[in-house]
């Protein structure tokens, strides 16, 4: 677990910054950030996350806004309205440094429809057997609405949030950008395989070796890099340094 620190130093803040606006353009390029979604780092006693009202697909490190995670105070910037979404998680997963929520097509229709988003292909493996759902479709604006959605979340690695969208947490922000294409991915091929057929859920051994194997440092390293080279031959990153 990564050592908790409460006071970022100046080199290490604009170091957080510039990561959390690359997550975002890398995770807009990708097709999981629209007009809407934010992902947010935390480093010691705040939290990290892109500006409400810059684009997605360009915010730049100055549009980063800084909260205190204990009682969301906001330290600078102008956080998105569902910041209390990425507190509650932080409070209540001390071991986590990565939050990203969003509204992706196919892992969202799962909940609407009442579906349970189980593991039928490896990038299922590192969700567990099933993913739970927080059954609430508004918007996590408030302290009671992150703290009840965390609690759904468990000790999962995502939530889903009925009619609404996604929220991934992971122990950094390459792991939380990996798992957040691994959701969609898994979500996207159960749909197709619905309908052709009943797909056949993993049996929780076949959870266990798959996630063993799949979830390793170097794949996600190696899936953190893919998405940022997609990004930047898009000419998402062109102007971020």
């Amino acid at each position: 677990m990564s050592q908790v620190r409460t006071a970022p130093s100046a080199t290490r803040e604009a170091e957080d910054r510039a990561l959390v606006a690359l997550a975002c353009r890398v995770m807009a390029a990708a097709g999981l950030f629209d007009m809407h979604g934010h992902i947010s780092l935390r480093d010691g006693d705040v939290a990290y996350i892109n500006g409400r009202r810059s684009s997605r697909i360009s915010v730049t490190p100055a549009q980063v806004a800084v909260v205190k995670i204990a009682d969301g105070a906001v330290v600078s910037g102008e956080p998105p309205a569902e910041t209390s979404l990425h507190l509650g998680c932080y409070r209540a997963r001390p071991e986590i440094r990565s939050v990203a929520h969003f509204h992706p097509l196919a892992a969202t229709a799962f909940a609407t429809v009442g579906k349970p988003l189980i593991t039928a292909f490896n990038a299922g493996a590192p969700f567990g057997r099933v993913v739970p759902v927080y059954d609430d479709p508004d918007l996590v604006r408030n302290d009671s609405q992150g703290s009840a959605m965390a609690k759904d979340l468990g000790d999962h690695r995502a939530v889903l949030l009925r009619g609404h969208g996604v929220a991934v947490v992971a122990d950094d922000v390459p792991g939380c950008v990996t798992l957040s294409l691994y959701l969609e991915e898994n979500a996207k091929r159960l749909a197709y395989a619905m309908t052709i057929g009943e797909p056949q859920p993993y049996t929780d051994d076949e959870i266990k070796r798959v996630a063993a194997s799949l979830w390793q440092p170097f794949v996600v390293e190696k899936t953190w890099i893919d998405a940022q080279e997609r990004a930047r031959r898009a000419g998402v990153l062109d102007d971020l340094a």
